[in-house]
């Protein structure tokens, strides 16, 4: 199982409420419509221990895929490019990580 997890940071003009918004309302129905895409979580961020106030991420989402040829047939569709642009308006700064997932407890 692939998973890739993208950490976003707002764009300084947004709010963390704005930006909460526009990922649960405007931009999760994009990403729910990617090829292939077998689970996607979002968490988004609402403080910190070690920088209240301060926070290096604004959010997070988890994409799951069986492979890594699924999620790249996914990015390349148009769904995927769509999701892509549409995400690009929302935020000053992002942190993709594809990983290869190993559930231990489940």
């Amino acid at each position: 199982m692939i998973k890739v997890v993208v950490l976003l940071r707002r764009s300084e003009s947004w709010t963390r409420e704005r930006f909460h918004r526009w990922w649960l309302e405007e931009h999760v129905p994009y990403a729910k419509k990617l090829p292939a895409l077998r689970k996607y979580r979002v968490c988004l961020v609402t403080g910190s221990t070690t920088h209240e106030g301060k926070e290096p991420w604004d959010g997070i989402a988890e994409l799951w895929f069986d492979n890594r040829a699924a999620l790249d047939a996914a990015w390349s569709s148009e769904v995927g490019k769509t999701a892509l642009a549409h995400s690009r308006e929302s935020h000053a700064d992002r942190l993709v990580l594809i990983t290869e997932e190993h559930e231990l407890i489940g």
